[in-house]
């Protein structure tokens, strides 16, 4: 049996649409605030058709029974492979490479008479080919409104789980750049050659001052000598 999802707590609680790059989250906003309009008795009018194809919609064929019986045709929006229209925001992580980016996926069901969604899904894939039924969930249309309610920043922070971000900082955290060692290697370097410097030159001025001594020791001897001889 399929879950119904009735709040933003709810949705937060599957992990749906994470963690990045999955674009789950960004698609639900963008389904929520451009292809459903919804009346006072909670009916889900489709502001666009999906046989038409618009935004990537296509035919949903159920044919493992991962939704319910329905005698209205199931569609599915949010393969980036063909994405349509989709707008900047809900592709810009896809990496075309089959990965989590392109995994997740919204399936409705259409009342082409009534111009109506009867129900709305959110899924992701298991594997390339398949879904899982595990994390399927039905949207209620109060979810809906609720996130009609929201810009796409403000849903995103009330949606993603924290158990996620604490996950991605502690594995995301940048690691110590290899750069202060070099330059405090460096500035050992050049402290140690400012040592050397400074003794060297400390060297020079003695060796100075020893020849200095010694030449006045010489003429000092060589005064000496000379004042004997005159005597």
């Amino acid at each position: 049996m399929v879950r119904t999802l009735y709040n933003l707590s709810d949705l937060r609680e599957t992990r749906f649409g994470q963690p990045s790059p999955r674009h789950g989250l960004s698609l639900l906003w963008w389904f929520a605030h451009n292809c459903v309009q919804i009346d006072s008795n909670s009916r889900m009018t489709a502001l666009y058709n999906p046989e038409y194809g618009a935004f990537g919609f296509d035919l949903f064929y159920n044919r493992e029974r991962l939704l319910p019986y329905s005698n209205r045709p199931y569609y599915e929006v949010g393969n980036l492979n063909n994405p349509g229209s989709l707008p900047h925001y809900v592709t810009k992580k896809y990496t075309g490479y089959s990965d989590d980016s392109n995994k997740d996926r919204i399936i409705v069901s259409f009342n082409s008479r009534w111009n109506r969604f009867e129900k709305i899904y959110v899924t992701q894939h298991s594997d390339e080919v398949h879904f899982d039924q595990n994390h399927t969930y039905r949207i209620s249309p109060k979810l809906l409104e609720d996130i009609q309610e929201l810009n796409l920043k403000k849903f995103l922070r009330k949606t993603i789980n924290n158990s996620y971000q604490i996950s991605y900082q502690m594995h995301c955290t940048p690691c110590p750049s290899p750069a202060p060692s070099v330059k405090t290697e460096s500035n050992q370097r050049q402290g140690s050659k400012s040592v050397k410097g400074v003794c060297a030159e400390s060297c020079e001025v003695l060796f100075c001052i020893i020849i200095i001594i010694i030449i006045i020791i010489f003429l000092f001897m060589l005064f000496i000598s000379f004042s004997k001889m005159k005597i």
